[in-house]
């Protein structure tokens, strides 16, 4: 019996919904799939599996920084069969392009490439007022994740696999925006310039409790620290009910291209939204 392992990030459940539905479309060829969200932390090891399939949100164009650090991890995969699936709210960006790429440096043999919608909630759009793509993944993509499931099936049984393209490159203002989001200005910049009010915190700790990489830690008097790993996900300050967090994401130095985003994401028929309010930790729709 063939055996695949799915690693994700999923912080809102999406991916996570995919990676099930791709799972279930292998197990119903007979293979056995395990599945890990690196939310809590990554795998041990990928020995014995026959297939490591890899899945991300696109976060500002590419994927999420600890999937990334992850396949880097894995150095050399001697021609494992892999596969990708990404999610993303307005456009793909790059994001499946990295991945596949990182997986074909480090050796392995690419299988599949799937890609679809997930529900964006990203605090800069949010707070004008949109959540992109609400709805998704909707139930005729997570229908076409688990048909996926059962190609990938096909393949590791020896059918033939052609590769898809790679995705267009984003355009020039996303790829600033990629740029000024990039590792190296996250952990060395970014991160030290998270603030909090001390007079709304409350230290009830949720940012704490919901930071997916364990960010998060209290002073004395149980209000936030950042330390330096962090996504730039914002869902602490998205989050917190009093409304007392500022990430660097909340400068007027990024508002431009946050309204240059809502804006032609809004604009774009292709792209479904919901009006939404975002207020004291919660997104509600109107």
């Amino acid at each position: 019996m063939l055996k695949t392992l799915i690693v994700y990030f999923s912080f809102g459940g999406t991916t996570a919904r995919v990676a099930e539905s791709i799972a279930a479309g292998l197990r119903s060829a007979g293979q056995k799939v395990e599945l890990h969200n690196i939310r809590e932390g990554a795998p041990r090891n990928i020995e014995g599996y026959d297939a490591i399939g890899i899945g991300t949100p696109a976060y500002y164009f590419r994927p999420a920084f600890n999937i990334t650090e992850y396949i880097r991890s894995l150095s050399d995969l001697h021609g494992m069969q892999a596969f990708v699936f990404t999610l993303y709210g307005t456009y793909p960006g790059a994001a499946g392009n990295d991945v596949r790429k990182a997986l074909s440096s480090a050796g392995a043999e690419e299988i599949g490439y799937f890609k679809c919608r997930g529900a964006d909630f990203f605090n800069g759009y949010l707070r004008e007022g949109y959540l992109f793509s609400a709805d998704n993944p909707t139930a005729n993509e997570l229908a076409l994740a688990e048909r996926f499931g059962k190609t990938l099936a096909g393949v590791m049984s020896g059918r033939a696999y052609v590769a898809p393209p790679d995705d267009p490159e984003p355009p020039l203002m996303y790829r600033i925006e990629r740029l000024l989001s990039g590792r190296w200005l996250v952990k060395r910049i970014y991160s030290r310039l998270f603030s909090v009010k001390r007079q709304k915190c409350t230290a009830c700790n949720i940012c704490v409790q919901l930071c997916p990489t364990q960010n998060i830690s209290v002073d004395a008097a149980g209000r936030p620290v950042w330390k330096n790993n962090c996504l730039l996900c914002v869902c602490c300050e998205m989050k917190c009910p009093e409304e007392a967090i500022t990430s660097p994401l909340s400068w007027p130095l990024f508002y431009p291209a946050i309204l240059y985003n809502v804006n032609r994401a809004s604009r774009d028929p292709s792209i479904p939204h919901a009006k939404v309010r975002q207020s004291r930790g919660e997104t509600t729709r109107l």
